[in-house]
């Protein structure tokens, strides 16, 4: 099945949002509710055509259409959203043989009632709208969603609990930046989630740290860093309680920079002095406010405290290098070194995951703990998921899976054909198969800014 890239979701919803706002001036046979109308009923017939059913909703606070997370709503985006969870609405399907009139009529009933989705269920069912689903999280669950002992299968269901994370983050800085003590609740919650899909395998998420949202790179680096971090934590054997305090700690690691000047912390080019002083006070502003935080413990505040400490204990902030600390800050900061490094930011060209990997070698002994590095090395396999490669075929794939068997043949999404098309469905490939036959075998690692390819929003879709 095809998948609906992000570009055409967004044209997706921004149309359904201006269509429910503008019904509500305007009688449904105007051109400014008719011609976005039949647009939206063109491009949904398209793609129901291929999928069947389209999911979207809200998780927290965030839009998602598909596989797709945004993050940095438009304000069409926000209107719907905020409509939607006015109304308690957190999920809608449209399913294949959706009419233009149910549509229209869908369009008008959202608009005008001010009802929950009982009374909207109600009201579409005299309408006769047979194609149109909504429900709430605690309905029964709508297609592609896990029941609730499912929950830790699925790839969809690990990316809508990954903007669970990031909509805990946002709302613990929100919470600090007007001057509340945060509540834990919404970051643990989310965490235990990712933690049962960790725990099952540690590579699970390792796709989900490739999201890279630039526009709001301090909530995405959190999230990013607790799944390193509960990864690592697990191949390493730690328990459950071990694995999810290490997640918690990572995503809150740098909760501090909230209270440091915007200005500094999202200063383009290199910090004076006295800025980079400033920046530094972060960890332990981390630290104070997760002493202030109900239900985490005291290694969650000390991990927040010393993840810049490094190993050999030359970093900051000096006055606490002296402190008996566990394993947990070295893990935090391997996470945190291996996010940093592989993300676009406007002073840095993003290091592929692979060569990355080489980077934290060099690191070893002094700022990363040696030990902890080769563990993360081996985890992540020759080639990390997330890795761009052209195979001997000449095709262009994208790492997707390790392979615990030949770390040589990964599973893998092929995005470019052998003369350089770009394919309009990625294909997943086995390079090897247990039989020992061979697709093909891996000959280089590709820049992907230089093929123009994201690679977070085709390692996180599954609709391939």
């Amino acid at each position: 099945m095809g998948e609906v890239d992000k570009q055409l979701a967004l044209r997706m919803i921004t149309l359904f949002s201006g269509a429910v706002k503008g019904m509500a001036f305007y009688p449904p046979s105007h051109p400014a509710i008719r011609q976005p109308l039949l647009e939206l009923d063109r491009l949904f017939g398209a793609a129901l055509a291929q999928n069947g059913h389209i999911t979207w909703g809200t998780v927290d606070g965030l839009m998602f259409f598909g596989e797709h997370l945004f993050i940095t709503p438009s304000t069409a985006v926000a209107d719907l959203t905020n409509r939607m969870m006015e109304k308690g609405i957190d999920r809608i399907v449209m399913e294949s043989g959706l009419t233009f009139d149910e549509l229209q009529e869908f369009v008008r009933l959202l608009s005008g009632t001010t009802d929950g989705p009982d009374e909207l269920r109600a009201r579409m069912e005299r309408q006769q709208i047979r194609h149109i689903l909504v429900a709430r999280r605690k309905d029964a669950p709508l297609p592609d969603q896990p029941e609730e002992g499912d929950d830790e299968m699925g790839e969809g269901y690990a990316l809508a609990t990954y903007g669970q994370a990031l909509g805990a983050i946002r709302g613990v800085c929100r919470d600090i930046e007007q001057g509340r003590i945060p509540s834990s609740a919404p970051v643990i919650g989310a965490v235990q989630r990712l933690a049962g899909i960790t725990l099952r395998d540690p590579s699970t998420l390792l796709g989900l740290a490739m999201i890279k949202d630039y526009d709001n790179y301090t909530f995405n680096h959190c999230v990013n860093v607790g799944v390193l971090a509960m990864s690592l934590g697990a191949a390493l054997g730690m328990d459950a309680d071990g694995v999810r305090e290490v997640g918690i700690a990572g995503q809150l690691h740098d909760i501090g920079k909230t209270m440091i000047p915007k200005e500094i912390v999202n200063k383009p080019g290199k910090l004076s002095g006295a800025e980079f002083r400033e920046m530094q006070r972060h960890s332990e502003l981390g630290a104070k406010i997760i002493r202030e935080m109900e239900g985490l413990g005291p290694r969650v505040g000390q991990a927040v405290l010393g993840h810049h400490l490094h190993y050999n204990r030359s970093g900051y902030p000096e006055w606490a290098r002296g402190f008996d600390y566990d394993r947990m800050i070295d893990i935090i900061a391997i996470a945190d070194t291996y996010d940093a490094i592989t993300t676009l930011r406007v002073y840095q060209h993003p290091v592929t995951p692979r060569a990355a990997l080489g980077v934290m070698q060099k690191l070893m002994g002094t700022i990363l703990d040696g030990d902890l590095v080769t563990r993360f090395v081996g985890m992540m396999g020759r080639y990390p998921v997330g890795t761009l490669v052209r195979l001997d075929t000449n095709e262009v794939a994208l790492v997707h899976r390790p392979n615990p068997l030949d770390e040589e043949a990964p599973v893998v999404r092929i995005v470019l054909t052998a003369d350089g098309a770009r394919l309009p469905a990625p294909r997943e490939q086995k390079l090897a198969e247990r039989d020992g036959t061979s697709y093909a075998r891996i000959v280089a690692v590709v820049d992907p800014l230089l093929k123009n390819i994201d690679v977070g929003s085709l390692i996180n879709s599954r609709h391939y």
